[in-house]
């Protein structure tokens, strides 16, 4: 008997079985029952989340021997030829493939003829966004007055690009990314029924590196079943490679620091895994479309297209970055994707495009300027308070501060070694992400954790921190756990203050930031004493041209 591929053999049989998608599934179950099925739907959402085997699940249902019901028998002879793909009623059109107008007339050509032997006859055309406009002509006749044994199941991931001459015409579905639970559960199932000897932290590795999608997952289990062996953590991480936004995430931090080396150290351990250049431009900029609405818009969770955990940690980095610098960041990478088009060296395009991003100085054009004035703004103290992008600070090592004794559940943390003089709360913030990574390296559920959390304030010797609930405040109180985040902060910034864990809207007034040093005050006083025209003249090398009077 042939080999089967697990994510084959383990495809939803049944409505039930469809993991995730459960308002896609009841609806539809729903509408049999009742006779109230339409002709015509949309299933549309990100790649491997069910789509297509969504559409074969409807065929069974109306062409089951015990149907039209909700619950098909998956023995009869027509669940067993559409389970195998044999049924001469269900026909599945790949219009990535087969987009020809000729193709899709010669399809079409037989809607109208009577069934093979079944109730109805299911047409189910994937990635119909590729059909060609002609393609799409001859597909609208047929939706506008199809025969009454005919259901057509449209299935793509970029509904955007499908006529909405034919979306008006159907019921669409949206099929939402799987949750790394719902992967981890399926992951942990197959793995016993095909007795594939995998650590659970390794199951967690492909659930996380999956993004979403069950069909992905499935096969990098069974390629890591081919090992042999037991398949361990270490196994999976260099098997995957790099997360993709785990990727970007230390991308958009090199950005915010203005670090350009850990910028190109990412970008080439992208590379070296074959990433496609511009496929990574488009995910770049859909991270910076994440970052933008989490900074800006009240309701950004409804219209990002991310997990919960990469959600807590994109909220973390936005308020890195402004809201003027994030639009920079999307005007330089969109320009630079426009040029790859007729453009040979992709990468180049790419790596001025970040370099721009990360160092305003760099570039000379308009935006350029405009990256510039807003840093001079903010030495200035006339861009209000919004967080700075700026290169992680390093610490000088100075006597170490006891933590105050009044403070609230202070959870055991190791004595400061390094402390307060060159190192504040804006700092901590600004370096944050780097901080919860590190934590990261040490311990994944310990990181947890803090999935959201920020500082919230420094005085110099103890750091208070927000975390999302009780649950996770008692969870980093535990010394263990205290002692991976100060080694954290240590790796990050060279120091290590007393930790103080508070749940979210326990503590509403935030403590004042401890004294800045002698010379950020010299500086200060500085630009205070600067007359503010010196000041742009010297930030920007531009000169004055003419002086004109006020009245």
């Amino acid at each position: 008997m042939a080999y089967l591929s697990l994510y084959r053999k383990y495809r939803p049989q049944t409505f039930a079985e469809i993991l995730g998608q459960e308002h896609v599934s009841r609806t539809l179950a729903n509408a049999i029952a009742e006779d109230r099925v339409a002709h015509a739907y949309l299933f549309t959402g990100p790649r491997g989340t069910g789509k297509t085997s969504t559409a074969r699940i409807l065929a069974k249902a109306l062409n089951c021997e015990k149907g039209p019901t909700p619950e098909p028998c998956g023995k009869c002879v027509s669940c067993v030829a559409i389970a195998e793909g044999s049924s001469l009623d269900v026909f599945e059109l790949d219009a990535a493939s087969h987009s020809g107008v000729d193709e899709t007339r010669e399809i079409l050509a037989g809607v109208p003829l009577a069934t093979a032997g079944g109730r109805k006859k299911v047409y189910v055309i994937d990635e119909v966004h590729m059909l060609t406009q002609q393609s799409f002509n001859a597909l609208l006749k047929t939706l506008e007055e199809p025969p009454p044994h005919v259901v057509f199941v449209l299935a793509t991931t970029e509904a955007h690009k499908v006529l909405p001459t034919i979306v008006s015409r159907t019921q669409r579905f949206d099929f939402r990314r799987a949750t790394t639970d719902d992967v981890e559960q399926l992951l942990g199932e197959i793995a016993k029924k095909e007795s594939i000897d995998i650590e659970p932290d390794a199951i967690s590795v492909i659930a996380r590196h999956s993004e979403g999608s069950f069909r992905d997952a499935v096969a990098s289990l069974e390629q890591l079943a081919s090992l042999g062996d037991a398949v361990a953590v270490g196994d999976a991480e260099r098997m995957l490679g790099e997360r993709g936004e785990d990727a970007l995430v230390q991308l958009f931090d090199a950005i915010a620091a203005g670090d350009l080396g850990a910028l190109f150290s990412t970008l080439q351990l992208l590379v070296a895994q074959g990433v496609d250049v511009r496929r990574l431009t488009l995910s770049a900029l859909h991270h910076a479309r994440s970052l933008l609405l989490l900074r800006t818009a009240p309701d950004a969770d409804v219209m990002l297209d991310v997990s919960d955990e990469d959600r807590s940690v994109i909220a973390v980095q936005a308020e890195r970055f402004s809201p003027d610098g994030i639009v920079r960041v999307l005007d330089l990478l969109a320009k630079a994707l426009t040029e790859m088009r007729n453009a040979p060296n992709h990468r180049l395009l790419l790596e001025v495009a970040l370099v721009r991003a990360a160092a305003p100085d760099t570039d000379p054009t308009a935006s350029g300027l405009l990256g510039r004035i807003e840093r001079l703004e903010r030495r200035i103290g006339i861009a209000g308070d919004e967080p700075a992008p700026q290169p992680t600070p390093k610490a000088r090592v100075e006597t170490p501060k006891t933590a105050p004794k009044t403070a609230p559940k202070t959870a055991p943390a190791p004595p400061a070694s390094a402390s307060s003089g060159s190192v504040g709360l804006g700092d901590l913030r600004d370096s944050w992400a780097v901080t919860l990574a590190e934590l990261d390296k040490r311990s994944k559920r310990v990181a947890a954790l803090l999935k959201p959390s920020r500082p919230l304030a420094f005085d110099g010797s103890t750091l208070r921190v927000e975390v999302q609930s009780a649950f996770h405040r008692d969870g980093m109180s535990d010394e263990n756990n205290t002692r991976l985040m100060a080694e954290s902060i240590h790796a990050a910034l060279g120091i290590k203050p007393a930790l103080i864990f508070v749940a979210r809207g326990e503590d509403e007034t935030e403590e004042p930031e401890v004294e800045p040093a002698v010379a950020d005050i010299a500086e200060a006083q500085a630009v205070e004493e600067t007359d503010a025209v010196e000041l742009v003249k010297k930030g920007l090398g531009a000169e004055v041209v003419e002086e004109r009077s006020s009245t």
